[in-house]
This record gives structure tokens, sequence and C-alpha cells, in this order.
């Protein structure tokens, strides 16, 4: 049976130093050289961890981790099962995606800037009557027709 040793606010920045050190500087999570250093733990009153110092992360991926951890329960996910389903979840992410496009990834309608419209109006000059600009800003095929005609490139909102 392994002996714990129980630590004091006074050994936390030196243990921090030395287990970042062990670590080559870098983050376990992201890969990256740790800035804010954060010594991580298992907590013990949210997740029913151990309360044991696990190593030096940087504090972003303490935080992603502590989201994680402390909302698996919520979706019915174990400490237990944590592991095995984030392993299966980067194996998921990196699988090769569908040909299909999500609807709420559907190109959105550019938006015609306004000071493109201005110029259709001055270079017709009165000639003809010109439609109002569209409250969407889309684009309306009556607009079209009109900036084709006078040879005018329509410009829109990035």
């Amino acid at each position: 049976m392994v002996k714990l040793i129980q630590l004091r606010y006074d050994d936390v920045q030196d243990l921090r130093e030395q287990l970042l050190q062990e670590q080559n500087g870098d983050c376990p999570l992201c890969n990256r050289l740790v800035n804010a250093p954060v010594l991580d733990h298992h907590h013990t009153r949210r997740v029913g961890g151990s309360g044991r110092v696990r190593g030096v992360l940087c504090r972003a991926c303490n935080v992603l981790l502590g989201k994680v951890e402390n909302n698996c329960m919520r979706y019915n996910i174990s400490q237990a099962e944590l592991p095995n389903v984030l392993r299966r979840m980067a194996l998921y992410l990196e699988k090769e995606q569908t040909v299909y496009l999500h609807p709420s990834e559907a190109p959105k309608n550019p938006k015609l800037m306004k000071s493109s419209y201005n110029e259709l109006v001055k270079a017709i000059d009165g000639k003809r009557k010109v439609p109002g600009f569209p409250k969407s800003g889309s684009l309306t095929k009556e607009l079209a027709c009109l900036f084709a005609k006078y040879n005018i490139e329509p410009r829109f909102y990035a």
C-alpha cells in the first residue's frame, strides 16, 4: 500500500516546480510549454476522486479537465468510465467525416453593402425606378438584374 503524504499549502509551490521540471516544462494535456502552471489533483468533493496530485497543467487545460470531470456525471458517465469515453471520443474526432453538411451550417445569404446599392442608384441617375434597399440586405433578383445591366459588381459585407 502506498503511503500518502498530506501537503500543506506552503508545500504546493515547491512540488509544482519539481513536477513541472520532471515533465520537462510541458503540459501533459496540450503538450505545450506550461504557462500559468497549476498543481492538478483529483477532486474528492464533486467527483468522488482521490484528492491525489496528478501533475502540473497549464491553467487552461486544468479548467477544461475540471469541466469534463465535473460534467461527466451529468451525462451519466462515471469517473471509472471517463478515461475510456475520452479515448473513444478522440478516435471519433479523428475519423473521416461524411459528405453531408448539417442544415445549421448552410451558407448564409451574403448581405449587400449599402454603398454598393448607392453606387447603382447613382449610375441609374433617375433613368428608371430603383427598388428600395432590401430590409434583409439580400440581393434580390430585380437588383441583381440592374447591377448586371449597369455593369456594376455588387459588393457584400464579409
